[in-house]
């Protein structure tokens, strides 16, 4: 297991390496000679470097087709270092990433982005690993360093500083938060607001299943609020996600819906009165009267809950999937600014 001094080394090390703009192979060559770590050839399509961590072998990873859009002129996208590979388990997975960005947070600050990928990043579509994709991103002028989840356990990954905003601004997925006093705002992905409630379903699962994981893993904690256009309402509140330390709840406010959505009815759809389960602190308790113990990392059965919150939402009489808004703030958590084009669903 490498220790916390080991990792704040390798992270300070990564972040003050210098290279070349174009990361052609001199210059990555350069970049190995700098950190004192051993070229091994390609492999699989990847150049390998040997490091000595107990992650094992970095790679550097050329350019595809995939990535051309937002890395036009270079020849390697990035050399991403294996840091250290825990049990396989998604709380596992999660906590050894907490205790990776804790040490890194100390050499470097707080890092500039926050958040998590989706099924995809600048490299491309991967399902893995499946537990999550959280990250931090320390952004310099020239290169970024990125911790992220690999599919055997955390890794820290060295870029171009463009490369990520580039490919987030074209494709972004997940969720993404930028630091409020950065200099200049992220530029967000246009996503197309879903119109098809089964799409919706889907996309709240694919959120939701990872999503106390991703909380645990960063200490970014969620707070969502979600909107209902109601027939002859201005739209009220219906859902909450709520989402801190390593547990995941979905809250439902019944005070607005018709009778079908309502008391024994709200029981029948498949939601519990907050009183029969244990109360949450103050700060995260908006007094629904309904609500859903989703559970922690790799237990969140999203597939069901997201069927209950659409169902729920017909019920209650939103007519169409883009009559489901998520609220503004929650794009305040603390000191980062947070957008979800994951959900793919309108702002109010």
């Amino acid at each position: 297991m490498i220790t916390n001094e080991d990792i704040e080394a390798v992270a300070r090390k990564l972040m003050n390496a210098f290279v070349g703009l174009r990361w052609t192979e001199d210059d990555v060559r350069g970049l190995v000679d700098q950190l004192g770590w051993e070229w091994a050839g390609e492999s699989d399509g990847r150049v390998r470097v040997v490091t000595g961590l107990p992650g094992g072998d970095a790679v550097f990873v050329p350019v595809g087709a995939a990535a051309r859009a937002w890395a036009p002129l270079q020849e390697y996208l990035e050399l991403a270092v294996p840091v250290s590979r825990p049990a396989p388990e998604a709380r596992a997975q999660a906590e050894e990433f907490r205790r990776v960005a804790d040490a890194v947070r100390r050499v470097l600050g707080d890092a500039t982005y926050v958040g998590a990928h989706g099924f995809a990043g600048p490299s491309g579509w991967s399902p893995e690993p499946y537990w999550g994709r959280p990250f931090l991103r320390w952004h310099q002028e020239r290169t970024a360093l990125e911790l992220r989840a690999g599919v055997a356990g955390p890794e820290l990954v060295l870029q171009s500083s463009e490369v990520w905003e580039s490919w987030y601004a074209q494709a972004g997925q997940g969720f993404a938060g930028v630091l409020a006093d950065r200099g200049h705002p992220l530029e967000q992905p246009r996503w197309e607001n879903i119109g098809d409630w089964e799409q919706l379903q889907n996309s709240l699962g694919a959120f939701l299943r990872t999503l106390p994981a991703e909380t645990l893993a960063t200490g970014l904690t969620q707070s969502i609020p979600l909107y209902g256009l109601l027939p002859g309402e201005a739209g009220p509140l219906l859902f909450g996600i709520t989402c801190f330390e390593d547990r995941l709840y979905v809250d439902y406010t019944e005070y607005c819906v018709p009778e079908a959505a309502r008391g024994d009815n709200a029981a029948a759809l498949g939601w519990t009165s907050r009183n029969a389960l244990p109360p949450l602190p103050a700060r995260f308790d908006g007094g629904a009267p309904w609500r859903v113990d989703a559970g922690g990392p790799g237990e969140v059965a999203s597939s069901e809950i997201a069927a209950l919150i659409v169902r729920t939402a017909r019920i209650a009489g939103v007519e169409s999937p883009t009559g489901l808004m998520s609220g503004g703030e929650a794009m305040y958590r603390g000191q980062y600014r947070l957008a979800f084009p994951g959900l793919a669903m309108p702002t109010c």
